[in-house]
């Protein structure tokens, strides 16, 4: 009887003490108001404003803003408060202040952003496209789909005018600027097409390809110089085609500058031996009266090509020649 009586007194003052321990918070002689306003200076009526005592467990009271925006109460302990605001369409905001029972305490004011719009629970993710490391949108990159699209189709002016959409977002982009070169070149506006590489070789100085867009086309016009002086720029291991230095040359050589013409022609030399490169630059040193040197090259450019489109000619001139 003795153990169960007392097992009974334990359990009935556990039961009693559990609600006071509860309420602890209560009964002091603290007072604190608030005002909750929105991100435009609006009072918030209907927010729900949690506060939570430290000292018990985190309890505490839960009010509601009036349609001032506005929530107090009284007759709190003091101490340090945690206080968390929160409203339909708002982010949750959390504060913690220490509350005193000898004085006023500093009004509360809240304010609420609004809450950003999460994405539906399994929406794909939109795709992503990148250019250079930089995020471009979809319609930049449709156009550039379409740009190449229009170029494989030779498609000239709707490979400049979609490209030039993109543009529009990414204007250092020298890869896209080339492409609109390369557009006009095939269209034959050939100021432009140098115009728009030249625009992608200051946004890309280490990249040649501008450069050797801007000689063939210059080349090709019959300005020689401004070709080779565009090829100046471009680092000797990257040029691959012998030919520019070579039509070069023959630019050179029909304008009667021998001697820069020889000079381009050692160069296309240097990238790769050809017959073709051998044969004007025999012509261009028979015009100087470098007779050996001549005969040299056609020699080599038989060689090269012993049944090519000059052969007969070149055998002919060996003849005629001491």
């Amino acid at each position: 009887m003795r153990i169960r009586s007392g097992l009974a007194a334990l359990a009935l003052a556990s039961l009693v003490a559990m609600p006071v321990l509860a309420q602890e918070w209560r009964g002091g002689k603290a007072r604190i108001d608030g005002v909750v306003k929105n991100d435009k200076g609006e009072p918030i009526s209907g927010a729900k404003v949690s506060l939570r005592w430290g000292k018990s467990g985190h309890g505490g009271p839960d009010l509601t803003t009036d349609k001032s925006g506005k929530w107090a109460i009284f007759g709190l302990q003091g101490g340090t408060w945690d206080v968390d605001v929160e409203a339909n369409g708002y982010a949750t905001k959390k504060v913690q202040i220490e509350l005193q029972e000898g004085g006023r305490n500093d009004t509360v004011s809240t304010q609420l952003e609004p809450q950003k719009q999460a994405a539906p629970s399994g929406a794909p993710a939109e795709p992503m496209t990148m250019v250079d490391g930089k995020k471009i949108s979809k319609e930049a990159a449709a156009a550039i789909e379409a740009g190449n699209a229009a170029m494989v189709a030779k498609d000239w002016a709707g490979a400049q005018e979609n490209y030039s959409k993109a543009l529009a977002e990414i204007p250092d982009n020298s890869a896209l600027l080339q492409r609109i070169a390369f557009a006009y070149l095939g269209e034959g506006k050939k100021d432009e097409a140098v115009k728009y590489a030249r625009m992608a070789a200051e946004k890309s100085p280490g990249d040649s390809a501008p450069w050797q867009l801007i000689a063939e086309v210059e080349i090709e016009r019959g300005n020689a110089e401004a070709g080779l002086e565009a090829l100046s720029k471009v680092p000797p291991e990257k040029i691959v085609d012998s030919g520019l230095y070579t039509n070069a040359g023959v630019a050179l050589y029909n304008k009667k500058k021998l001697p820069e013409a020889e000079a381009a022609f050692d160069k296309a030399i240097a990238v790769k031996p050809d017959a073709t490169a051998h044969y004007y630059r025999g012509l261009t040193r028979y015009g100087e009266k470098k007779t050996r040197e001549a005969k040299e090259d056609f020699q080599r450019a038989l060689e090269l090509a012993p049944d090519g489109p000059d052969a007969k000619e070149i055998k002919d001139l060996l003849k005629s020649m001491p």
